[in-house]
């Protein structure tokens, strides 16, 4: 009888061992995971550097030669001495053309002018339209110039061919293609 007895809070205080470490290990991954995300949401307000936050804003519109776009941001903020620059982090806008084509661009960072229309995409840019793809450090947009720039280690890909060039200039009214190289 002692031994059953001593067998079984052995094993009762085995289990409770093993409940505990598991708690305690459970909660301390746990809080480490909203520690991370705080971190990097505190990085990206900080590559920003102002005062007016926003999250997840989108703006809609029609540009220069008529086509809608829709531009949405994780996050954007202003500064207050000039309103209409809008700071952002994950951007993403989408053209619809009136044939009927999608043009998508992305990137990490950039910047929205509310009043001309003007957009600058930064870090990792992709332009993706049917089956053709741009891959850039930097794309902008003119609105009223209605001029793409691309430039800084520009790749595109497509079932037409590849291409690698420093700068691109597309001539959105006279749908133009330029291709720049700083070197021979």
């Amino acid at each position: 009888y002692r031994q059953k007895r001593l067998i079984f809070i052995q094993t009762v205080l085995f289990l409770a061992a093993l409940l505990l470490l598991y708690i305690f290990y459970y909660q301390d991954n746990v809080s480490k995971q909203p520690i991370v995300k705080v971190k990097t949401e505190n990085e990206n307000l900080e590559k920003l550097g102002e005062s007016n936050f926003f999250e997840d804003i989108e703006y809609k519109g029609i540009d220069a030669n008529g086509n809608r776009y829709l531009l949405k941001s994780k996050i954007a903020s202003f500064d207050e001495k000039s309103p209409e620059l809008v700071n952002m982090i994950g951007m993403n806008a989408t053209f619809y053309f009136k044939d009927g084509t999608i043009l998508e661009i992305t990137g990490k960072t950039g910047m929205y002018n509310n009043k001309t229309n003007d957009m600058q995409f930064r870090e990792d840019v992709k332009v993706e339209q049917a089956e053709n793809r741009i891959f850039a450090d930097n794309l902008d947009y003119f609105n009223l110039k209605k001029l793409i720039k691309v430039y800084g280690n520009v790749i595109g890909k497509s079932l037409d061919g590849n291409f690698y060039s420093d700068i691109l200039i597309l001539n959105i009214d006279t749908q133009s293609v330029d291709f720049l190289m700083n070197n021979n």
